[in-house]
């Protein structure tokens, strides 16, 4: 009877023994999915740091774009009054003497002629039956022009 027993005794151990080293090598596995989730969690942490770093930047050059914009915007508003000052009509005193008489007189032709580029030629080409689709271009520009 205590050989059985002995018997059953060392049969425990040995199953202890089989769920020890089972449950030793689940818990080097668990160790190590650990470790590389610790790594992975710390480059992850890293990203997110350069990203908020990235988008603080980006937010400052958009707030510098938008300062900018406004000056750029205000400068082009004062830029017109200048011009539309610089172009207003002016009344001219034709005469001599006592003989003066205010004409108002504009200088509407030289406005015109600085406001207006001077177009380049485009003769109307004429189809002859080769590139249809570059000849409608063509003809398209054309009577935008003219």
């Amino acid at each position: 009877m205590t050989e059985m027993r002995s018997k059953t005794h060392e049969e425990h151990s040995w199953k202890v023994d089989r769920e020890m080293s089972d449950l030793s090598v689940a818990y080097r596995a668990i160790a190590s999915k650990v470790e590389s989730s610790d790594l992975t969690l710390k480059v992850l942490g890293n990203r997110r740091k350069k990203i908020e770093n990235f988008m603080n930047d980006m937010n400052q050059k958009y707030e510098m774009l938008v300062a900018m914009m406004a000056q750029i915007n205000g400068n082009r508003k004062e830029l017109k009054y200048n011009q539309a000052q610089s172009f207003a009509p002016q009344a001219v005193f034709v005469g001599f003497g006592s003989n003066r008489v205010g004409l108002p007189h504009t200088n509407q032709a030289r406005k015109d002629t600085r406001m207006h580029t001077k177009l380049p030629k485009i003769d109307f080409s004429y189809f002859n039956g080769d590139g249809p689709k570059e000849w409608v271009m063509k003809a398209r520009k054309y009577f935008q022009l003219h």
